[in-house]
């Protein structure tokens, strides 16, 4: 049986993303969550684009503009 995607909220992502802000590593924050440190990465770049574009939520692409793919 393969794994299923887990679906993180918007609050949930913004209070891991404070946790790094005040100065917890980025490791210790991975493991608090259960997330892989690229995804705790990611998530601190998409919130410092601004609040309008800060996790958009599902079936939305995830960076504006450009068409992507071939």
């Amino acid at each position: 049986m393969g794994l299923s995607r887990r679906i993180f909220t918007k609050e949930f992502k913004l209070a891991a993303v404070q946790r790094l802000e005040r100065g917890s590593s980025i490791g210790e924050v991975a493991r608090a969550v259960e997330v892989n440190p690229n995804v705790l990465h990611r998530w601190m770049r998409e919130a410092g684009r601004g609040p309008g574009n800060v996790f958009p939520g599902q079936g939305r692409a995830r960076w504006a503009g450009g068409a992507g793919g071939a």
